[in-house]
């Protein structure tokens, strides 16, 4: 049971000082201390009294009731605290308990024991031999000369299992545990009070044998040497004191007596054993009754003199005369103060009612003389009786001296006699006039806070005189008791209970369901207790004499009393003045050593802790950093009361983790748990946020400064470490800041942070050179790792795909068919985003870590590697520096073994100084929210109050705060894959230059590196720099549906292809084997680079048979493209063409058919090849020959039956060589919803095609003339839509009902012009070739894409839908002739019939309801006149032509005559009768309805392009 060292009744407790000797080990000699302590309260009744006559002053018989109260300690009282004795002589070590293990003492065994003994079963019931017995005589002398000044000195011997061993006096044994009785050491303690209380007796008679008694002084004025501590040289022994203690008799010279009197102490020596005679009154015990009381108070020793005296003393004490006079008053003061260190003597035996007795007299005494201190003394002792006499369970009353004090009648006794102080003597228990206990106790609890302040007041009164002037040490003492005290009660409502009087006596804290008493109105609050207790701390500077140890043990007394009380911030400011204190104390201490061991004290801690630590392993054996950790608790519970959560002081926190601390370096740090180390760090970091919110910043920074520097100063190296880290947890901002946020710099400056890392790395350095390799702070940051993701290689990370993803190899060799827009599944590239990053099994993959540092200082980290939560990766550690107050990105690796699922959980670091943890992955920002910042930030030794405004509200929010998220990394670990390359390649430094229309063709060769795994899964696709600009610009939503089609057409002609070989798609590169691919590329306008993207993959079963998703790798081979101008179409025109020179043509043909001789050559001309029509003349013609020849060469190929047209083209050479041009010229092909792109290749098989050949020079251009076939497009064709490559249900948007008629006129005509652009275009095949010498020589295709058309030229080069043609005859019979000078006109003889035929061909799937209306009208004349007389015509113009059906062809005959000589011109005009349905309303499966919509249905009409001319002769 532990002894309160703030209880009231301290001054009741004799001091026992247990001291080990011989050989013992320390845990054995604290079981012993412990076994001991068990006993710390012995009654009287279970002592023996002493046998010897003249040592019954103190008898046990006296007051069988009564109880002696011990503390036992282990350490030597302060010389300061030892000179306030005898004015508080229970400071003072009355007994010295000297403990022996008997497991270490020779022993006397026989030749059978020997054995047992040597295996250790010795000592087991054997006795102790000579030897041992006279060793432990020496000691027990050697105790007697070293702590003269103690009663007693006992030498025990534990474990002594030898019940027969005859101990000498002052040696006793004590069996060992398992062969105690439960009375053993009870036993043992009630011999010991009895050697005490005989020993008394002696002490209370040289105490009155003193004339005079002086108030306490300071150290160095006290008349007192403090007690000698154990080890130490002392004076040697007298031979006489040695001859004593050989007989095991105790010494009779104590030095708590004067030195004047030591002279007069050797009558003595005749006494019986050398022990000092009892006064004479003291030679009989008086009987006991039934109730423990003595019937007969014995005789007080105030009253007792000392036969042996000298009766020059007597004489001395008989100088002055009167009772008044100065002398008198003097020696009464004095020997008040004698008879309240009797009382007091008397208080430690036991004996109350004498204690009560002597107390009360001696006080009265010393009241009456103004001796305050002694005053204030006594009525402190009678406190403590009055107190011990209700704890003990007996009735008592107030003593009247305590009610004199406060000038108040006694409770119960009628009114007190200032003259008669022994009518406060405590009566019996059978007596009427005592009072129950219960009354005193109430009357006491209403005096107590008056009295204490009284007894305060009295030595502050001292205080004015400075010969009575009381220490500050016992001042404190005395108010921090009496706060000890009131504190009690005030726990208790205000009333004294057994409880409380347990707390108060044996320090028994009772619970606080078991307090229920009401408050008392008169009791006072916590707030003056509180007033009252700081009348005990000590004021810096006014009393040196108080050492740095007293004032520390002062102040914290006066901390946990404010704790009591639960003024926490109070207590907060006492503790940093105890810190403040201590430091320069530490400071001065330490130089004293470093200039004791050689060593400057401003030098490195590795000097003077090696000599410390070698101190400890030389004397205590006792680990290193054992016994600082009461001061390192000390500390930590210091910072709790600041709000400062350290690791020191919870004995729960992550350091209890072995993987968190990293204790055992031979052990590496172990990777599972991770989700519970993540759970651990969230709660820590919540924690540390609401304390970092808890209290004022500065006030914590200040208290952690002060607890580094005590660290620094003992030394204390663990506890340098620790408080630095925690300075600088404290001081950071304890968030997770995010992208903007500057909220993250720590409250510290520069150089403070500065200071911390050094000494953090200067203090693990200097215990690594003591051997040390444990110690290592805590990383004061949770968030250092920010986030982890995979860092994807441009060459070697694999993609995922779909088993239908395999299709598109299958489709790819019909890439034309399936369409130039075909979705390409391998054309992705590697950074394409998928559910979960991919890392191959076997491979080293590559991680980015983001770091954290909020600190003003590089971090430093000596190893960092991933984790993941079931080790199944591989990852080496890595070293690397973080740069000050940012966030930096690292890169590790990690490889896994096996396929499956991996998942990063975050990352094991050992940072410089600090020990290696697990830092979880904190991705998102957090910081914790002020509104549960005051719930959560509370003391880590105290639990959050709930108050009952709390508990009644059900509705109040108790969850708890949102911790930061942890986030984890999860990967898809894939079967291994092959590892292709690139080899080499036929083009030289990846280079090729082209110019536009050009193909070109090169080899790659690709090598597989793996040696295992076969790559039976190899597809190249392309990407070239044309790409992105087309799909820019298509983006564009005011595109025309025109010119996006061009865009589309542009982007899906690719100039990049691969060749395979006999078509065979399956691609198979063996492990170690290479494969060769053929690639062409074309030079397309706008190509500047490309990349060839292989992908590549391991299937390991056919296609066909694969059922999962794969996945592949993909090799980049970049390609620089150079593509210069060749051939440009600058300019493109279509002309009406003269159908005179076909019917020219024909009617030549016609002429030269009839001549035989010429039938042969004419016809080998006309029907020779294509290639023929234009060759390079080898003969020296000029360029006019050449280009008439070449056209007179088309125009013998042309027929009146088909119409032509003349299409002009302007060709640039933009080379800087010569270039031949070729245009060939193709027949209509068939119509088709869909266009086609251009054909490449010449066609050489149609008989109707023909080709031109042109040589242009460098920056030369050519006009180049081509007859083209007009064309009939029908509605159903050029009323579709545009089409678009890349949308399948093309919509176009309805314009508004005000555009409507303008909108469908405008769309009408760009479908027209696109489709009849188009047939244009597939009639034109343009090639080129360079005219060089040296071969090879370039050639190309040129696109004709760039000609534009425009409505005249469609005009041009349509016909139309109905045919109208006009034709002259002789109306029969005539016999006239009609000559036909040219197609359209005729040459007619005057006043003859003619007939004019008008033909119309219906050329529309629908049937026409038509009207002709002929316009005749002189050639000379530009409008018509009245044609009569000259130009008649038989009946009506205008004539009805009824239904003419689709593709059907009807003529209209109408007569005329011409008259009069003259040309004339006759047209006309067929206009629909009846609207029909148009055919692009009802077009032909890929109508959109829209040319329906905006107008009406209007009647049609056709006009003749070219009327007939009449020319009228004789």
């Amino acid at each position: 049971m532990g002894v309160d060292p703030l209880s009231i009744v301290d001054p009741a407790r004799v001091r026992i000082l247990f001291v080990p000797i011989g050989r013992i080990k320390h845990s054995r000699f604290l079981g012993f201390l412990e076994r001991f302590k068990q006993e710390n309260v012995i009654q009287l009744r279970d002592v023996s009294p002493d046998s010897r006559p003249h040592t019954t002053t103190f008898s046990p018989l006296a007051f069988p009731a009564g109880r002696v109260l011990f503390d036992i300690g282990t350490s030597v009282p302060p010389a300061a605290h030892l000179a306030l004795c005898p004015f508080e002589l229970y400071r003072q070590p009355l007994a010295v308990v000297a403990v022996a293990d008997s497991q270490n003492l020779q022993h006397g065994l026989d030749q059978n024991d020997q054995k047992a003994y040597e295996h250790g079963d010795g000592g087991i019931g054997s006795t102790l031999s000579e030897e041992s017995i006279q060793s432990l005589l020496d000691h027990r002398q050697q105790l007697a000369s070293d702590f003269s000044s103690a009663l007693v000195h006992e030498v025990i011997v534990f474990d002594h299992d030898a019940p027969n061993q005859n101990f000498p006096r002052g040696i006793s044994g004590v069996p060992s545990p398992a062969k105690s009785k439960t009375t053993t050491i009870k036993t043992v303690m009630c011999d010991l009070t009895s050697q005490l209380l005989a020993e008394m007796t002696s002490f209370a008679r040289s105490i009155q044998g003193l004339s005079s008694l002086e108030s306490p002084k300071t150290p160095g004025q006290n008349i007192h040497r403090p007690l000698a501590r154990y080890g130490e040289t002392s004076r040697p022994a007298s031979s006489e004191r040695s001859q004593q203690s050989s007989d095991g008799r105790g010494t009779d010279h104590r030095m708590s007596m004067p030195a004047h009197l030591l002279a007069n102490r050797g009558s003595r020596s005749g006494t019986p054993e050398g022990r000092p005679m009892s006064p004479p009154g003291g030679t009989q015990t008086p009987p006991t009754d039934v109730n423990g009381s003595t019937s007969t108070p014995s005789t007080s020793p105030s009253r007792v003199t000392d036969r042996s005296r000298p009766m020059s003393r007597d004489r001395a004490s008989l100088q002055g005369f009167g009772s008044n006079s100065l002398a008198e008053r003097e020696r009464k003061k004095h020997r008040g103060r004698i008879g309240i260190v009797i009382g007091l003597l008397y208080l430690l035996a036991g004996r109350w009612p004498d204690a009560v007795k002597e107390l009360s007299e001696s006080g009265s005494v010393a009241k009456a003389n103004n001796d305050h201190v002694w005053h204030g003394k006594a009525l402190d002792y009678l406190l403590v009786t009055s107190l011990l006499y209700a704890w003990a369970g007996l009735d008592f009353q107030i003593p009247a001296l305590l009610h004199a004090a406060l000038d108040k009648p006694g409770s119960g006794s009628g009114k007190a006699s200032k003259d008669t102080p022994s009518s406060s003597h405590v009566k019996l228990k059978s007596s009427s006039v005592t009072p129950s206990r219960d009354s005193s106790l109430h009357n006491l609890s209403h005096i107590l806070p008056e009295l204490v302040t009284v007894i305060q007041n009295l030595y502050s009164r001292a205080w004015t005189f400075s010969e009575d002037k009381i220490p500050q040490l016992s001042f404190s003492e005395s108010g921090l008791r009496f706060s000890r005290l009131l504190t009690v009660i005030e726990a208790s409502k205000g009333k004294f209970t057994d409880l409380n009087l347990q707390q108060a006596v044996l320090g028994v804290k009772p619970n606080q369901d078991e307090v229920q008493a009401a408050q008392l109105t008169t009791f006072p609050s916590k707030a003056e207790i509180t007033t009252f207790l700081f009348r005990s701390f000590p004021s810096p500077g006014v009393d040196d004499s108080l050492t740095v140890a007293d004032r520390t043990r002062i102040l914290a007394r006066i901390a946990f009393t404010l704790g009591e009380l639960g003024y926490h911030r109070k207590k907060a400011f006492v503790l940093k003045e105890l810190l403040e204190g201590l430091i320069p104390a530490l400071v001065a201490a330490r130089k004293r050593g470093a200039a004791e061991m050689g060593v400057h004290p401003a030098a490195s801690l590795v000097a003077l802790d090696a000599a410390v630590l070698g101190a400890r392993d030389t004397q205590s054996q006792v680990p290193y950093g054992e016994d600082e950790m009461g001061i390192r608790g000390f500390l930590s519970m210091v910072c709790s009361a600041y709000g400062i959560h350290t690791a020191s002081g919870d004995t729960t926190d992550l350091q209890d983790k072995a993987y968190w601390t990293g204790k055992d370096d031979q052990t590496p740090l172990s990777s599972n748990g991770a989700s519970e180390q993540t759970e651990i760090i969230i709660q820590r970091a919540i924690q540390q946020a609401a304390n970092r919110s808890f209290a004022s910043l500065d006030l914590k920074i200040d208290i952690l400064r002060l607890c580094t520097n005590i660290c620094e100063a003992l030394p204390d190296l663990e506890g340098v470490l620790d408080f630095s880290a925690e300075l600088l947890r404290t001081a950071g901002s304890g968030i997770a800041p995010g992208p903007d946020d500057n909220h993250g710099s720590p409250s510290l400056s520069i150089d403070d942070q500065l200071r911390l890392w050094n000494n953090i790395s200067r203090t693990v350095a200097a215990a690594r050179q003591l051997g040390l390799e444990h110690l290592a702070a805590d990383y004061w940051d949770e968030f250092l790792v920010r986030g982890i993701v995979v860092v994807p290689s441009a060459s070697n990370h694999p993609t995922a795909h779909a088993k239908d993803d395999l299709e598109y190899v299958a489709k790819s060799t019909a890439e034309a068919s399936s369409g130039p827009f075909l979705y390409n599944p391998f054309a992705q590239s590697n950074s394409a985003k998928t559910s979960k990053p991919l890392v191959v099994a076997g491979e080293e993959a590559a991680f980015r870590v983001t770091l954290q540092n909020l600190y003003d200082f590089d971090l430093e980290i000596e190893s960092i590697r991933l984790v993941s939560q079931d080790d199944e990766c591989d990852a080496p550690a890595q070293a690397l520096t973080v740069g000050p107050y940012r966030t930096q990105s690292v890169f590790l690796t990690a490889t896994w073994s096996e396929s499956g699922t991996g998942i990063i959980s975050g990352c094991i670091a050992k940072i410089r100084g600090c020990r290696e943890r697990f830092f979880p992955i904190f991705e998102k920002p957090w910081s914790l929210k002020s509104s549960v910042k005051a719930s959560h930030a509370h003391r880590s030794d105290q639990q959050p109050e709930i108050s009952s405004q709390a508990r009644e509200s059900p509705r109040k929010d108790t969850r708890a705060p949102k911790g930061p998220v942890p986030s984890s990394l999860s990967l898809d670990v894939i079967p291994a894959l092959p590892a292709v390359m690139l080899k080499k390649m036929s083009l030289s430094q990846s280079a090729v230059m082209l110019l536009e229309g050009e193909t070109k063709f090169f080899n790659i060769t690709l090598y597989n590196a793996s040696k295992s795994v076969t790559a039976d899964l190899v597809l190249p696709t392309f990407k070239d720099s044309t790409a992105a600009p087309l799909q820019a610009a298509m983006a564009n939503k005011k595109l025309t549906p025109s010119e996006l089609y061009e865009l589309e057409l542009a982007a899906a002609q690719k100039p990049l292809r691969w060749l395979r070989e006999n078509d065979d798609p399956a691609l198979i590169i063996w492990p170690g084997k290479e494969a060769t691919l053929r690639i062409e590329v074309n030079g397309k306008p706008g190509l500047s680079d490309a990349s060839i993207l292989i992908s590549y993959g391991h299937l390991g079963v056919p296609r066909s048979e694969h059922k999962d998703r794969f996945y592949t790798r993909q090799l980049s081979i970049p390609l620089t493209v150079t593509v210069n101008a060749s051939i440009d179409i600058t300019r493109a025109e279509l002309r009406p063409f003269n159908p005179s020179f076909a019917w020219q043509n024909q009617q030549i043909q016609s002429s030269q058919s009839q001549s035989h001789s010429a039938t042969k050559s004419e016809t080998s001309t006309s029907t020779r090849s294509p290639s023929t029509l234009s060759t390079r003349s080898k003969s020296s013609k000029s360029h006019h020959n050449n280009s008439e020849n070449r056209f007179q060469a088309l125009l013998s190929r042309i027929s009146s039956d088909k119409p032509h047209c003349l299409l002009s083209l302007d060709c640039r050479n933009s080379w800087s060589n010569p270039l031949s041009l070729s245009i060939q010229i193709r027949p209509p092909a068939p119509l088709t919803s869909t266009p086609k792109p251009n054909p490449q290749t010449p066609n050489t098989t149609n008989p109707l095609t023909y080709t031109v050949h042109e040589s242009l020079q460098p920056n030369q251009t050519k006009r180049i003339l081509l007859l083209l076939p007009r064309i009939r497009l029908p509605n159903t064709h050029t009323n579709r839509p545009i089409p678009s490559l890349t949308k399948t249900n093309q919509q176009y948007v309805v314009p508004s009902p005000s555009s409507a008629p303008s909108s469908h006129s405008t769309h009408l005509a760009a479908r027209q012009t696109f489709w009849y652009r188009e047939a244009l275009l597939n009639h034109l095949h343009a090639t080129w070739t360079e005219d060089t010498s040296t071969p090879p020589r370039r050639t190309g295709v040129i696109n004709p894409r760039d000609i534009r058309l425009s409505q005249e030229s469609i005009a041009v080069y349509s016909l139309p839908e109905l045919e109208i043609s006009m034709s002259v005859s002789l109306s029969p019979p005539s016999n006239e002739r009609i000559q036909q000078t040219s197609p359209r006109t005729y040459t007619v003889p005057l006043s003859t019939p003619l007939v004019l035929t008008t033909t119309l061909t219906n050329h529309t799937p629908r049937p026409i309801y038509a009207i002709l209306r002929l316009q005749p009208r002189h050639a000379a004349l530009e409008r018509d006149v009245d044609l009569g007389g000259k130009f008649l015509v038989h009946g009506l113009l205008q004539r009805g032509v009824g239904v003419l059906q689709p593709l059907e062809e009807k003529g209209v005959e109408v007569g005329f005559c011409v008259v009069g000589v003259g040309r004339w011109v006759v047209g006309g005009v067929v206009e629909e009768v009846v609207a029909g349905e148009n055919a692009e309303d009802e077009g032909e499966g890929g109508d959109d309805g829209f040319m329906a919509m905006g107008r009406e249905r209007e009647r049609r009409v056709w006009g003749v392009e070219e009327g007939v001319a009449i020319v009228g002769s004789e």
